[in-house]
């Protein structure tokens, strides 16, 4: 019985998560979609460099806010209860586990949307939401190493590949729970695969920096 819930929340998951803002946002207000501008991306970095501050913060608090829609939702249909039995001493922590689960489907379908041809963002502010859900503490340091990346390098990119790294390594000195830090593995290299041609460039020093002009379908 549990195992069909948890296929239930697997599923509402990715739906909410395929509701791309930037998309929604984009179409609705410019009648364009973001994806045929600037980087090609859906997702906030390229929403504010083509369209401003203003649907660039509407697109990453509707980002954040369908994953803290969906782990609210799984813990609606599953509860802390049967995530004890379930799990039993395989993790201290079901509850974290469960906000990782939902996390995880909801990041997926914001980089593969089926409402949109399965073109999406990179899942950085819909994976932030889940953090901020999970640990507010981990949040706030992942949040401050992003900021320091971006006002010492000007890379964008860069700061969301370091705060994917990052949080397996504080989900490990916070929660010191083996199964917690893979499934937050899982979350580093989804972010880190989703920036693979970001990752391409800083190698080549051809990156993007902030406020630089955006170089078309990159």
């Amino acid at each position: 019985m549990i195992a069909f819930k948890f296929i239930i929340i697997a599923v509402i998951s990715y739906l909410l998560g395929s509701l791309n803002f930037g998309v929604i946002l984009s179409r609705g207000m410019k009648n364009e979609d973001v994806r045929e501008s600037g980087s090609g991306n859906a997702g906030t970095t390229n929403m504010m460099r083509t369209y401003g501050k203003t649907l660039g913060l509407l697109t990453i608090a509707g980002d954040i806010l369908k994953v803290i829609i969906a782990i609210w939702l799984a813990f609606r249909i599953v509860s802390v209860e049967e995530l004890k039995m379930t799990l039993d001493s395989a993790s201290d922590y079901p509850q974290v586990v469960l906000k990782s689960f939902a996390g995880l489907f909801a990041v997926l379908g914001h980089i593969f949307p089926c409402y949109f041809k399965f073109k999406g963002g990179k899942g950085v502010a819909t994976s932030g939401g889940m953090v901020i859900a999970i640990d507010w503490r981990i949040a706030l340091i992942l949040l401050a190493i992003f900021a320091l990346t971006i006002l010492i390098t000007k890379y964008v990119s860069l700061g969301s590949i370091l705060m994917a790294i990052f949080y397996p390594v504080f989900i490990g000195i916070f929660y010191k729970d083996i199964i917690l830090v893979l499934i937050a593995l899982v979350f580093t290299v989804i972010i880190v695969v989703a920036h693979r041609e970001n990752v391409k460039r800083l190698i080549n020093h051809t990156e993007n920096k902030i406020g630089s002009k955006k170089k078309k379908k990159e």
